[in-house]
């Protein structure tokens, strides 16, 4: 038990960085000046927690601590964090084929070789869903996310869509029928309930299946939790939720996109002399989609170990664990100007940044470009799941 313990600690020093044990703070001029940034491109919410405590919490007009906001993209964090404890539980492994738990796809080519990874870095060469998913059919949309095509070999693209965590979900739903649970039971069971926290309500499809890659109704109190807890190595309240070898899993990029491990955004590229930092939301405009993300960082003046859970409208989880900080930005739907790459050099100004991680190898390969977004077609569903 002590060598687990030793080298749960290790691990977490050498992913996470020395949590609290740097001397320099955020400035709290560099807090009010990030937060009037905020505030002039619609921001509603902005929560700063550095080393277990509050140092800024202030809601404009209107809205309030409680408040449940729509994550969207937050979301496909918490999956992708489900996918490592499911791993952890024997219910998978993240390299196994998919095609073992969906015998329909035996027969593609391409798709008969995704790996559950691949659907969770988006490096899987299937199409993004837009559309299928987020458009008005009633159909089932795990089962219609089968149908998806594969449009690249495995790992030579990076595609950014929901289609992936549907077809993980699918993958889910199967593995725990003999279990007799959902996927959505699952998620609360392992994640919702041990954190306290509540998701007030879930958008789904016509069938009852939440949403994972957009789903999530909850505050940014409850949210700022669930940040914490990655912060601290997958610890919350003197209890592991999440094995650290396991959570460290989900930050670790790709070589197509050096910015994304398993569902969170990350800013381990941003020390390399020839880093660029790309706007997510930003870039998810443009049409046609750009096709390279290589050399991507968030921001070349935030830590390096930070890492982002990254929604629609400007919501934002930023976490550095080397300086156990954790940060919740919520902004109002509609909003426009908000940008990562300058909202975090005027959070961190002043700040004495901790000393950069290693960054993972990158090649010069392009992704494909994306389809286009289309929105709509989900319906709201109470949050029976973390109802608490």
């Amino acid at each position: 038990m002590l060598l687990n313990r030793v080298a749960l600690l290790l691990m977490s020093l050498f992913y996470f960085g020395a949590a609290g044990t740097l001397s320099a703070q955020l400035s709290s001029e560099a807090i009010e000046a990030a937060h009037a940034y905020s505030v002039k491109r619609g921001g509603i919410g902005l929560i700063v927690k550095e080393r277990g405590e509050v140092r800024f919490e202030r809601y404009a007009k209107g809205h309030g601590r409680d408040e449940a906001i729509h994550i969207y993209s937050g979301t496909k964090s918490f999956f992708g964090t489900l996918a490592v404890i499911a791993e952890e539980d024997g219910l998978l492994s993240l390299d196994e084929k998919v095609a073992e738990t969906l015998p329909e796809w035996k027969t593609d080519r391409l798709k008969s070789q995704i790996t559950i990874r691949e659907l969770l870095d988006f490096t899987s060469g299937l199409e993004t869903g837009f559309e299928e998913i987020y458009g008005r059919s009633t159909a089932d949309k795990l089962t219609l996310s089968l149908g998806l095509d594969a449009k690249n070999e495995r790992g030579d693209s990076f595609i950014y869509g929901p289609g992936h965590l549907q077809v993980f979900c699918e993958v889910l739903r199967r593995k725990l029928k003999r279990k007799g649970m959902s996927y959505q039971t699952y998620l609360e069971r392992k994640l919702i309930a041990p954190l306290d926290i509540q998701i007030s309500q879930w958008r789904a499809d016509s069938h009852g299946n939440v949403i994972p890659s957009a789903g999530m109704y909850m505050s940014g109190r409850d949210w700022m939790t669930f940040g914490e807890m990655v912060c601290q190595g997958g610890e919350w309240n003197g209890k592991q939720i999440v094995p650290t070898e396991e959570l460290t899993k989900c930050f670790k990029p790709t070589a197509i996109n050096p910015a994304f491990g398993l569902c969170f955004w990350v800013n381990s590229y941003c020390n390399r002399p020839d880093a660029r930092e790309m706007d997510v939301e930003e870039t998810l405009e443009i049409e046609p989609l750009p096709e390279d993300w290589s050399r991507a960082c968030l921001s070349k003046q935030a830590p390096p170990d930070l890492i982002c859970s990254l929604g629609s409208n400007f919501q934002r989880l930023y976490i550095v664990p080397s300086m156990n900080l954790v940060v919740v930005h919520q902004g109002k739907k509609g909003a426009r100007g908000f940008r990562d790459a300058e909202f975090l050099p005027i959070l961190f100004k002043g700040a004495q940044a901790p000393q950069p991680t290693a960054a993972a190898e990158v090649t010069e390969r392009k992704v494909k470009p994306l389809f286009p977004k289309v929105i709509g077609g989900m319906l709201k569903k109470s949050g029976e799941a973390g109802g608490q």
